[in-house]
C-alpha cells in the first residue's frame, strides 16, 4: 500500500470514485458519437484510467475493511446446540400427514 492510502483512505477512495465516474461517463459519451468522430486512442486511454482506478479503489477498500480471522468467523457462527432440528425425511413425513 502506498503511504497516501494509509494516511487518507477516505479522500483517496473518493478521488478513485470520481475517476471511475468521470472516465466511465466519458467512455459512454464517446461511444454514443458517430463512428467517424470517435477516437480509439482516447477511448483506450479512458479505459486504462477506469481499470486502474477500479484496481486501486479495490485495494484501498480491502485495506479499510480487513478480512475476519478464522477465530472471529468461528465466534460469529450461529450454533444450534440445544435445539432439536428435524432431518429432511422427518420434515417430509410431517408435511405428508
Amino acid at each position: 500500500m502506498s503511504k497516501k492510502t494509509n494516511n487518507r483512505p477516505k479522500k483517496v477512495q473518493f478521488m478513485y470514485f470520481l475517476l471511475i465516474f468521470i472516465s466511465g461517463g466519458l467512455l459512454f459519451y464517446i461511444n454514443t458519437l458517430p463512428k467517424e468522430e470517435r477516437n480509439v486512442w482516447v477511448m483506450l486511454g479512458l479505459l486504462v484510467v477506469l481499470l486502474v482506478s477500479f484496481m486501486k479503489s479495490t485495494r484501498n477498500w480491502a485495506y479499510d475493511n480487513p478480512k475476519e480471522t478464522e477465530e472471529e468467523q468461528e465466534a460469529n457462527k450461529i450454533v444450534y446446540k440445544d435445539k432439536d432440528i428435524p432431518s429432511l425425511e422427518e420434515m417430509i413425513k410431517k408435511k405428508k400427514k
